[in-house]
Parts: structure tokens; sequence; C-alpha cells
């Protein structure tokens, strides 16, 4: 269940990215209800939005099961249980929120807090699958204290923190109207510091986006030594590093391909991806050795298990 809810965050965002660049934010200008009715006449902007109001709520009846299922098989372990029930808070008010981003007419700042609860509750569900696992085989790892493994632990929180902030300044950029500012890559214009406010705002996503690949590859890089110790460390932090790549590789194409919808909707897609891979790691990093192969297992029998108790 946390999977699929996790999918369907993702997918969420996804949509939300589509809404966005096709210009569909309006295509039902009133909330709850699309032009007056249930269900409205089905025209392209229209189409779009709606289909992403019935997909969050497909979002929210996965996160409340998944939410009860955590409080009746892992309700001993709190990090299952309040990460699962913090999304279920957090999908509550990004529901309220996206009402409100209609009332207001798209306003960029209401935008932007919808797409960090968003991203949080995609964050919640990582948590929460990526704990609830193999709950049976909680173990530790060593050299607490180590010189070396404080650093990796402050690499890590720091592509954690810049990683959300990268997502929300993309965010912030689009909102303001600065997408489409600089038509070249990398380079805007043939200039590193283009004249115009707008042009300054987009290279600076840009310049922060560099820096923060900078760290991802840098952590990665150094969880190359820690790799005995926590494999699963390194790998994941090994797809994130090439995901950010991707990314990166998606957003040149965007500017060459003249910012089409469809690569700037992968665009946001890549950067929800990498955000669930560098959540992952953080995870990972502080609760080694999770993905026991027993835990499959001990997981499908608990879930059989259910079979059999009593309502």
């Amino acid at each position: 269940m946390a999977l699929a809810a996790l999918l369907a965050a993702v997918g969420q965002v996804a949509l939300g990215g589509i809404v966005r660049v096709t210009g569909s934010g309006l295509g039902c200008p009133d909330w709850p209800l699309c032009h007056g009715q249930i269900v409205p006449a089905l025209q392209t902007e229209t189409l779009i939005e709606y289909s992403h109001r019935l997909t969050a709520a497909i979002l929210g009846i996965l996160v409340l099961v998944t939410t009860a299922v955590a409080w009746r098989v892992s309700r001993d372990d709190l990090r299952v249980t309040v990460s699962s029930t913090l999304a279920l808070a957090l999908v509550i008010v990004a529901a309220l929120l996206g009402g409100i981003t209609v009332l207001t007419k798209l306003t960029w700042w209401v935008v932007l807090l919808h797409l960090g609860l968003a991203e949080s509750v995609v964050a919640c569900m990582t948590v929460a699958l990526v704990f609830g696992w193999n709950a049976g085989g909680e173990t530790t790892g060593g050299d607490v204290g180590n010189r070396e493994t404080l650093w990796f632990d402050l690499l890590v929180v720091c592509a954690l923190l810049s990683t959300f902030a990268l997502v929300l300044s993309g965010s912030y950029m689009v909102g303001l109207g600065y997408g489409l500012a600089c038509s070249t890559w990398p380079l805007c214009r043939g200039s590193v510091l283009p004249e115009g406010g707008a042009s300054l705002v987009h290279m600076a996503h840009r310049f922060a986006a560099a820096l923060v690949g900078m760290l991802i590859v840098g952590t990665a890089l150094s969880a190359w030594s820690h790799r005995a110790r926590s494999p699963r460390v390194f790998w994941v932090a090994f797809l994130a590093a090439c995901i950010f790549v991707a990314q990166a590789l998606v957003g040149a194409g965007m500017v060459w391909s003249g910012f089409t919808v469809s690569l700037r909707a992968v665009h946001l897609v890549m950067a929800t991806l990498l955000w669930v891979s560098v959540v992952t790691l953080v995870v990972l990093n502080f609760r080694p050795r999770r993905f026991e192969p027993t835990g499959i297992t001990e997981g499908l029998s608990r879930v059989s298990g259910l079979e059999r108790v009593a309502p």
C-alpha cells in the first residue's frame, strides 16, 4: 500500500506539472466543482485540470488506506505510523490549498506552497515505505561518531535540503513567468550573467542546479568509501547522481527544443524522482541494512496474516 501511495503521489506531482506547463490551471475556474458541475464538459484544458483533481482523490484514498494498515500491522513502529499519518494530513491540506490556488487565480506563492506540500507527501510516503519494508530486520551500523561518517552524514542532509530548495526554486522561477527567459543552454544568450531581471533569475536557478549536482555527485563519490559497510547507501547515492545527470540533459533538451510541453513535464517528473532517491538515501544512511531478503517474506506473511485476523 505504501508503494502504491508513493507511485500515486509521484504521478500526482507529474500531472500537476502537466497542468502547469499546458496552462490548464484554470481549466476548472471554481472549486470544488468544475464549471459548477461534478462532471463538466470535457474540453482539453478542463479535462487536464479535472483529471488532476480525480487523481488527487485517488491519492487521498491510497494514503488513507496505507495509514490504516500501518496502524494495524506496524503500530509499534512510530516511524511508519507517524510518516504515513503525516502524509495523510498533508494530503488534506494540499487538497484545500489546491482549491485556494484556483480561487486566487494561480498566485505564484500559493502554487509554490502547493508544490512544497506535494513533495512533502512524496517524502513521507518514501519514509513509510523504506521503514516499513523490513520492520522486523532492524539493525544499526557501526562507526558511530567516526569523523568520516559524520562528514558523510552532513553531505547527505545537505543533499536533502538543497534538492528540496532546488525543486522549489524552479517553481518560483516558472511562477514569476521567467521559465522561458533564457532560450539557450548552458549560457543565456551567450552570457553567464545576462541583462534583465528575468534572465538573472533563470540563470540563478541553473547555478543552483549546478551546485546541487556537484553536491549529489560528491555524496555518491563519498558513498563509494562506505560501500563495504552500506552497499545499498552507495547504490542509492549512485542512482541519485544518475537521475540528476539525466534531469540536466532533459533540461538542456527542453531549451534546445524550444521548451516543448512534453520535456517541461518530464523535467518536473525527473526532479520528483531525484527527490525520492535523496529521501531514500537519507533514510538508508541513518538506518543501514534495511532490505534483508527475509524482509520480503516477512512482509508477505504479515499481509497474508491479515486475512486470518478477525475484524
